[in-house]
């Protein structure tokens, strides 16, 4: 089991993320886009060798995106309707996506056993995503999940009047620990 972390960002990911390990260390990087239909994001080793890719087959309010690894499509991950909890199936892997877009936590389940989580965590004053992975070989396509389910996220909070959390170490299990943001100086408790 390895922990690694992927930063949260606050705008649409375009250029490159380093993904690293727990003690800092460079593990991955992540490159490309979001936003047109067939953009694409690739996950490479630090050596430059292609581990992934995550590829936006359709737009819309249930966008769909295909999973490939060594240029083979593997699997299929569409987003659902679920505003405090949702329960996602990713085809050709046999997947299950338990969690809560408001708390940014995710537990990922094939079978019987969990194949790796999310949560969102603070370091050196800038959030981060913490993936528990079991197996290292499943890194790869667990990193570009969690980015999928990142950009699902990010998109709500490009728009004002949305309900956003407050602190993600503050959240529950699953929970909704939010406030209601009217400005950029108005926040409700």
């Amino acid at each position: 089991m390895r922990k690694l972390y992927l930063r949260d960002h606050a705008t649409d990911l375009h250029g490159t993320t380093v993904i690293r390990d727990h003690q800092g260390r460079s593990c991955y990087l992540l490159v490309g886009k979001w936003g047109m239909r067939l953009d694409v994001l690739s996950l490479y080793a630090i050596n430059g060798e292609l581990l992934a890719e995550v590829k936006q087959q359709s737009l819309g309010l249930l966008p769909k995106f295909s999973l490939y690894v060594n240029r083979e499509k593997v699997g299929t991950v569409g987003k659902s309707l679920g505003f405090v909890r949702q329960v996602i199936y990713i085809r050709g892997l046999n997947w299950i996506i338990v969690g809560s877009p408001l708390a940014g936590r995710y537990r990922v389940f094939q079978g019987g056993h969990k194949v790796f989580s999310i949560q969102p965590v603070e370091l050196t004053s800038n959030y981060y995503h913490e993936l528990t992975i079991e197996h290292q070989e499943e890194e790869p396509l667990a990193i570009l999940v969690a980015s999928v389910l990142d950009h699902w996220a990010r998109r709500g909070q490009r728009e004002p009047g949305r309900l956003r959390f407050r602190n993600p170490q503050t959240c529950g299990d699953l929970g909704m620990g939010i406030t209601l943001r009217r400005s950029h100086s108005d926040v409700l408790y």
